[in-house]
């Protein structure tokens, strides 16, 4: 992920959209009040921290009384100083800015929210229904993002422009054969490749289906990779690792069972040597019903005082039995 983009790319596109307010109260610009409460990862042993590559750094729930708070399904991240830039992408189609607050050990206190911008379609008009389900976040340039969706799959760059203006980029092969509620979850962009992944296999196959983009040339046909994962687990987040691999996020839900949520690796030699046999991305960890878990759906990947940090983000769905989680981990591979 190019971060130094990050900043100029989120706070730039806010900058411009200032004078733009929805039609209902509250304004779009208005700021949210979101309150904090530390957790920890396993309720039943709390100074336990190691979970497989990963060692928690701390994490909050948050809550809000706003009915515009909640359904983040993407999340980007940028350190800046004791805090972290941020952005959050609602599936009600809505772009969230604000920041993270670290404390001295660097783990995350608070959240504050500065505005909510709502996504326009190529009309202008902003996005309702089954239109507005938005899932993947990137950074496409310095002053875009890239927003995948599912339902009316499509990936679509917003520029920053007043209004917010959209435009449509480019659309993976085969989504045709795509689950109406299983589509473009996953949306990363690293220095040369635009990728995109579906949550679940397309219709008939076993495998998931990941694509990769050339970022200088977007109309020609993208790489197709399959990856060996099970497939009662969806894909909903990758994000690029900055040294051609990809981190994934896989989430599992079954009524009676709960959430589950693996963390995994698919490095860029593994992409470098793929054929037509279905690549194995590397488990790094996995969250089960046992710890402080929920619907894990947003992922960013950020360096704070040269420690290479991982994020998780939950969606409540706007339901009082669900939790919006922020949690943090130290990337630190087992040897």
């Amino acid at each position: 992920m190019i971060r130094t983009a990050l900043t100029a790319a989120l706070f730039s596109l806010t900058a411009a959209c200032g004078g733009q307010a929805q039609d209902e109260s509250p304004p779009s610009d208005a700021a949210l009040t979101v309150s904090a409460e530390a957790v920890v990862l396993f309720p039943d042993d709390p100074g336990r921290m190691r979970l497989g590559d990963l060692r928690y750094r701390g994490g909050v729930e948050l809550s809000s009384e706003d009915e515009r708070f909640g359904g983040w399904s993407a999340l980007l991240l940028d350190p800046q100083s004791d805090a972290l830039d941020l952005a959050l992408l609602s599936d009600r189609g809505t772009l969230a800015y604000g920041q993270v607050r670290l404390d001295e050990a660097g783990h995350p206190v608070a959240l504050s929210l500065d505005r909510m911008e709502p996504l326009t379609g190529l009309d202008g008009a902003p996005l309702e229904g089954a239109a507005a389900d938005a899932e993947g976040l990137a950074i496409y340039s310095d002053t875009q993002l890239a927003i995948s969706f599912e339902r009316d799959h499509r990936i679509w760059v917003y520029e920053h422009s007043s209004p917010l203006q959209a435009q449509a980029l480019v659309l993976p092969p085969r989504t045709q054969g795509v689950g109406n509620n299983a589509g473009l979850e996953g949306l990363a962009i690293d220095d040369a490749h635009l990728w995109a992944s579906v949550e679940y296999p397309i219709r008939g196959e076993e495998t998931h289906t990941l694509w990769r983009y050339t970022l200088a040339d977007l109309e020609a046909a993208p790489t197709e990779f399959q990856l060996a994962l099970d497939p009662d687990y969806g894909i909903t987040s990758l994000e690029s690792d900055s040294a051609g691999g990809l981190y994934l996020m896989q989430r599992f839900y079954r009524r009676g069972v709960g959430n589950r949520i693996r963390i995994l690796h698919l490095t860029a030699d593994q992409i470098a040597a793929a054929d037509d046999v279905a690549l194995e991305p590397a488990l790094m960890a996995e969250l089960t019903e046992d710890m402080t878990v929920d619907n894990f759906e947003g992922m960013a990947v950020a360096e704070i005082d040269g420690e290479l940090r991982l994020f998780l983000i939950s969606d409540d769905n706007f339901n009082e039995s669900q939790r919006t989680l922020l949690l943090s981990f130290a990337i630190e591979p087992r040897d």
